[in-house]
């Protein structure tokens, strides 16, 4: 191209252009972010489930998409269940009740999640996350030793409350939080609640569909040092007007659930 064209040429084009060009930045390696890792929004949201996996091992999906795991089981777990691939389950968060192998395996889990182990409030994606600072069941009371937290999960009007192994509700904080819980998972194992105040506990702060977690298997494999009951057993214990519905592991979760024992058979059962 001739100079003078050249020139001509340069004068027609936009000086913001030019400008534009003169400081646009090279490539750069986008830095890691720091903050809590979201959900990919799901491209049609669907709806609230939550899955039982095994143990006290749950998957609650929301509906954009966000995935948190809780209390995700190790080499600790009753005979029968299957043991969890390491970072096969994929999430976006995993709530760790309290540091038992049995609940705290957050290497199994994939997908570099938020590892929510305290007390406080969350946001992950859609859920909101509440810890609440409790302790351990025993049979003599809450353990003097070992912490737990109790996690609310809360999204579209609906409240999921993970007990993990904490035992009978007496603060009043906690109370308050898991009050018209539409789900809540309850270790039914008989040492860190007594049987027979598990239900009389649930109707007191009006639960609504409850989840029987944290139980033996097989009856001649019975879980930890005490006799566990197996889910069945469990079941049989409960009034004959109790309403009990089984399921698959995946239960679907709205605002209003039905007054109910759902027991879910756990995802990871060796069959």
């Amino acid at each position: 191209m001739k100079p003078a064209v050249l020139f001509a040429f340069l004068l027609s084009v936009s000086p913001a252009w030019l400008m534009g060009c003169a400081s646009a930045p090279s490539p750069t390696a986008t830095p890691r972010p720091t903050s809590a890792p979201t959900a990919t929004p799901s491209p049609t949201p669907g709806p609230l489930t939550l899955q039982f996996i095994g143990n006290s091992c749950t998957l609650i999906t929301a509906p954009d998409g966000t995935r948190i795991v809780s209390d995700p089981y190790g080499y600790s777990r009753p005979v029968g269940l299957r043991l969890l691939p390491p970072g096969d389950l994929e999430a976006d968060a995993v709530t760790v009740s309290h540091t038992h192998p049995d609940h705290n395996n957050v290497k199994a889990v994939g997908g570099e999640p938020q590892v929510i182990t305290e007390p406080g409030t969350y946001q992950v994606g859609a859920v909101k996350v509440t810890g609440y600072a409790s302790r351990e069941g025993s049979p003599t009371g809450p353990s003097a030793t070992m912490r737990n937290v109790v996690f609310v999960f809360e999204v579209g009007g609906a409240k999921i409350v993970h007990l993990g192994d904490g035992g009978p509700i007496t603060e009043p904080d906690i109370l308050a939080a898991v009050e018209g819980a539409d789900i809540i998972l309850v270790n039914i194992d008989g040492y860190v609640y007594p049987l027979d105040q598990i239900l009389p506990d649930m109707q007191r702060i009006n639960a609504r569909t409850i989840i029987p977690t944290h139980y033996s298997i097989r009856e001649d494999a019975r879980w930890g040092t005490h006799m566990t009951l197996t889910i069945e057993e469990y079941l049989a214990t409960l009034p004959s007007d109790m309403v009990v519905v089984r399921a698959d592991s995946r239960i679907q979760v709205t605002p209003g659930m039905p007054k109910q024992v759902a027991a879910l058979a756990p995802l990871m059962l060796d069959k």
